[in-house]
């Protein structure tokens, strides 16, 4: 139900930024609360709960959210090599860059984002990134209520965040139902002879591939050959793959 969806108005917001690098009574000395069970109870009115292990206010959880506390869970192996050596006491950033294969810390970091994982100062590791949605924007509306004399009202508040929804609307529907805007799910016709060609993947994922063919009433020949023309467009052979089409 929607009541028991986060609320990330803009002191949400300002209170999740500032324990990335305080604790709960310095963040709530800094927001004028009398201490930190003050903070606690405004964050459970926003349907938050304070997680001791990340140092972090974390949306309300269901039965997966509780599954994907621990931010090793279901996390790449390479991610929970590097939180792990974090664990460790006086653990170097640039010799576990470096033992992970990284050229550096400011590598390391980079990846961890690109796997929705950043650094928490209070923490001393890297923690699953909690209700991101842009940076920018995020920063703009924090920017926003901390400068100016008198808070937005609420529509405004909201303003950046549903023009940016709207921009991404194709990524988003993409995201959340596996297809484009329009519902449909991309059919192309390969020119060449068929063969068979042995494949080795996981169990799961065959078991998936199947039942998505049946549900979607595709075949799994199609359904292997749209994945990978549009990997193979995505990592580079975006020219190549058009030339083929193009001779259908």
């Amino acid at each position: 139900m929607s009541d028991n969806k986060p609320i990330y108005d803009s002191r949400a917001r300002k209170i999740i930024e500032l324990l990335k690098f305080k604790t709960r009574d310095e963040a709530a000395e800094e927001l004028g609360y009398k201490n930190y069970k003050s903070l606690d109870m405004y964050m459970r009115r926003k349907n938050f709960r304070y997680d001791s292990e990340s140092g972090q206010y974390v949306p309300k959880e269901n039965r997966v959210d509780k599954l994907n506390r621990d931010p090793k869970s279901y996390a790449p192996t390479k991610v929970v090599s590097i939180i792990t050596a974090f664990e460790e006491a006086n653990a170097d950033p640039m010799l576990i860059a470096k033992q992970e294969g990284f050229k550096d810390h400011k590598e390391m970091a980079e990846y961890m984002a690109n796997k929705s994982y950043e650094w928490n100062a209070y923490k001393n590791n890297y923690v699953k990134t909690i209700g991101k949605v842009e940076e920018k924007i995020a920063d703009e509306v924090i920017e926003e209520v901390v400068t100016t004399q008198s808070p937005p009202t609420d529509i405004d508040e909201y303003i950046p965040f549903i023009r940016f929804l709207y921009e991404k609307r194709d990524d988003i529907y993409q995201l959340l139902s596996g297809t484009k805007e329009d519902g449909t799910i991309p059919r192309y016709v390969v020119p060449g002879l068929v063969r068979t060609k042995a494949i080795y993947m996981s169990d799961m994922v065959a078991k998936l591939t199947a039942e998505f063919s049946k549900e979607k009433n595709v075949t799994q020949r199609e359904v292997m050959e749209g994945a990978l023309i549009e990997y193979l467009q995505k990592y580079g052979f975006k020219r190549e793959v058009e030339t083929l089409l193009k001779n259908e």
